[in-house]
């Protein structure tokens, strides 16, 4: 191969290794601006003065800012998703499975990042309801399903009652752990102390187990 052809495809790698890299600042910046002042207060413009660059390759590669804002989001839904779906359920101590769940759901609704994304949900849920069902989709009802199929399988083995539907005691269970943090969060910045969460955490699993053991006396000690 010549110096003028290896130059060539060094000079090419060179370019598209920059297009990769103004590819993810556009992206990282629309996903801040995108947060922090929704759809409609987003301007290209802003856009622009913050990475460079121009309209026309926004509109190129994204269709111009619905697709842009589209893009970001759906990307969002994944990160959030990834750290529930990371979430191994054990089989060897029920309590301590249920306060390791909460624990981690109530560490994951309370990052900023998850906040505002759940602020644009309510926000953009008119203008955008398949983000807001991505969201969702992301968040609260991936942990739900998580959680279910780990009832489930505490219920083919005795260790709790089957007289409900796993999926109506996931979603109870989620239910008694959230919404009391998140909306004290979404709606005034709450800093929740840890005694706060670790106060819900033990009435959430109390109640369950209360509602959910065939006989608490007898299988205490598998707790």
């Amino acid at each position: 191969m010549t110096d003028a052809m290896n130059a060539h495809i060094s000079t090419e790698k060179a370019l598209r290794s920059k297009g990769v890299e103004r590819l993810k600042n556009l992206t990282h910046s629309a996903t801040e601006l995108f947060l922090e002042h929704g759809y409609d207060a987003t301007s290209m413009d802003m856009l622009i003065n913050r990475v460079g660059g121009s309209r026309r390759n926004i509109y190129e590669r994204f269709g111009g800012k619905e697709g842009l804002f589209v893009a970001v989001i759906s990307e969002e839904c994944k990160t959030l998703a990834a750290p529930l779906e990371a979430l191994v359920l054990s089989n060897q101590c029920v309590k301590q499975t249920l306060q390791n769940f909460a624990e981690e759901i109530l560490h994951i609704i309370q990052q900023p990042r998850t906040l505002e994304l759940h602020r644009l949900m309510i926000a953009e849920g008119k203008r955008f309801p398949h983000l807001s069902q991505a969201i969702w989709a992301a968040g609260q009802d991936n942990a739900k399903l998580i959680l279910e199929h780990w009832i489930e399988q505490q219920q083919a083995l005795g260790t709790l009652s089957s007289n409900f539907s796993a999926s109506l005691l996931a979603q109870s269970f989620i239910q008694l752990v959230v919404p009391p943090i998140q909306m004290q969060m979404l709606i005034g910045g709450t800093t929740i102390s840890v005694e706060q969460n670790l106060d819900i955490i033990h009435h959430a699993v109390d109640f369950f187990l209360t509602a959910t053991t065939q006989d608490i006396k007898n299988v205490k000690g598998k707790y």
